[in-house]
C-alpha cells in the first residue's frame, strides 16, 4: 500500500486547521479530496463505483502538500510528547535538542526508549 494511501481525511482536516488555514479553504481542500470515486475492472466487466474514506491521490497536484501537511502534524505531535520518559529520543550534541523522530520523504523513523513498559505505551 502507497503512503498516500494510508492519510486519513480527518486527520489532513484537523491538521489544517489547527496550523492555522481558514476554514473555508479547508472545506474547499477537504472537498478536492473527499469526492473521488473509483470503480474497477473484473473479468472485463465495469463494477459499481465505489467511494474511498481515506488517502490522497498520487499524482494530484496538491497531493505532495497535503502530505507534508500530514507529516507536520505528526512531528507537532511528537514533539508535543517529547517530555514523556519513553518519547525523549537520543541526545546527538550536548547544545542539540533531542531527536525522537526523522521523517525522510515516505518513511518514518521513531526513537523510544526500549524498555517492557515503553514498548507497552
Amino acid at each position: 500500500m502507497k503512503v498516500y494511501d494510508r492519510v486519513e481525511w480527518n486527520y489532513l482536516d484537523a491538521v489544517m486547521l489547527k496550523l492555522g488555514l481558514e476554514q473555508g479553504w479547508v472545506k474547499r481542500i477537504m472537498r478536492c479530496v473527499s469526492t473521488v470515486t473509483f470503480s474497477v475492472l473484473v473479468n472485463g466487466v465495469k463494477m459499481e463505483k465505489f467511494k474511498p474514506t481515506r488517502g490522497i491521490r498520487q499524482g494530484d497536484p496538491i497531493s505532495p502538500y497535503l502530505f507534508l501537511l500530514a507529516a507536520e502534524g505528526l512531528s507537532c505531535l511528537l514533539k508535543a510528547r517529547s517530555d514523556d520518559v519513553n518519547i525523549k529520543g537520543v541526545v546527538v550534541a550536548p547544545t542539540a535538542p533531542p531527536v525522537n523522530h526523522l521523517l525522510f520523504a515516505n518513511d518514518c523513523l521513531l526513537i523510544f526508549k526500549a524498555n517492557i513498559e515503553g514498548a507497552k505505551k
